[in-house]
């Protein structure tokens, strides 16, 4: 495994630990279903189906970081294929304008760097574009987050 691979992979997992540690500590605060149902109250019925998509979306994904995982090719390819199907549904259009467009095609071509380094059984260059993929998902999210707080 090349070093510049292990640093990356270590940057990545030091990332999503920081992102999801805020989520752990609200988890431990009460059961987890008792958290589901709260948040489902406050919901709206296009917030509900949102929020089902993406979890649907982070599914996909994760057979990708399984794939890799697991070194299954197969499996990598077709949670990258699924995440590219889904960027073109109707859901995935939360924000009109360039800007959402503009990441929503580079979302899709790096799922598309996945599936063509899965095809190739090329580990190292699946990984990187699967962590290049992670941060066109957080760095949508936060532009999405922002205009959605601004619209309030």
């Amino acid at each position: 495994m090349s070093k510049s691979f292990r640093y990356l992979s270590g940057l990545f997992l030091l990332m999503v630990a920081g992102i999801g540690s805020e989520e752990i500590h609200v988890a431990h605060a009460s059961a987890p279903d008792q958290c589901d149902q709260e948040a489902d109250q406050k919901k709206t019925e296009g917030e509900k189906r949102l929020s089902k998509f993406m979890r649907e979306k982070l599914t996909s994904s994760q057979q990708v970081l399984e794939g890799l995982m697991v070194e299954d090719y197969d499996l990598m390819q077709k949670g990258a294929q699924r995440m590219i199907e889904m960027s073109n549904a109707t859901e995935w259009q939360v924000i009109e304008g360039p800007i959402f467009a503009r990441q929503s095609e580079e979302f899709r071509s790096t799922a598309k760097e996945v599936i063509k380094f899965a095809k190739e059984k090329n580990l190292d260059g699946a990984s990187l574009s699967y962590l290049h993929l992670t941060m066109t998902c957080i760095a949508c999210h936060k532009k999405v987050n922002k205009v959605m707080i601004s619209q309030r």
